[in-house]
Order: structure tokens, then C-alpha cells, then sequence
């Protein structure tokens, strides 16, 4: 479900027609907003890890997952 068959299902939109452009624009921007903010908190958590000691070579190979995790949720704010 898009941002815009959500915001119809919540009746943000769809209730009156004449201003639906004007609010949709509102919606879109918003769920950009909100989705950018969720991809750096995803980010965050990953970065963090889990606070358990590891071993060098152990925390080279998740340093290199967490920045390909990390790439991944930026590339999600492009779709």
C-alpha cells in the first residue's frame, strides 16, 4: 500500500476531492520526511551494534556488513 492509499484508508484524502491535490502534495511530503528519518534511525541501530567484545578479525567482518546494511537502507530512500 502507497502513502496515498494509506492516507485515503485513514480519510486524509478522498472526503473532499477539491482539496485532495493540495493535501496530497501535504501527504507526500510528510512520508518522505518520516521515511528519511526512519532510515537514519535504521542506520543508528546499526551502527551501534551489539556491544559484545569481539575478536579483530571478527569486528573487521562486521564493520564491513554493518556499512553494506547501512548503504542498503540509504539506497531505500531512491525508491
Amino acid at each position: 500500500m502507497n502513502i496515498i492509499e494509506l492516507a485515503q484508508k485513514c480519510q486524509l484524502i478522498g472526503m473532499r476531492p477539491h482539496l485532495d491535490g493540495i493535501y496530497q502534495e501535504a501527504i507526500e511530503k510528510f512520508a518522505a520526511l518520516v521515511a528519511a528519518h526512519e532510515r537514519e534511525a535504521c542506520i543508528k541501530l546499526v551502527h551501534a551494534g551489539t556491544g559484545e567484545p569481539v575478536q579483530t578479525r571478527t569486528l573487521f567482518i562486521l564493520q564491513k556488513e554493518r556499512k553494506r546494511i547501512a548503504d542498503e537502507i540509504k539506497a531505500r530512500g531512491t525508491t
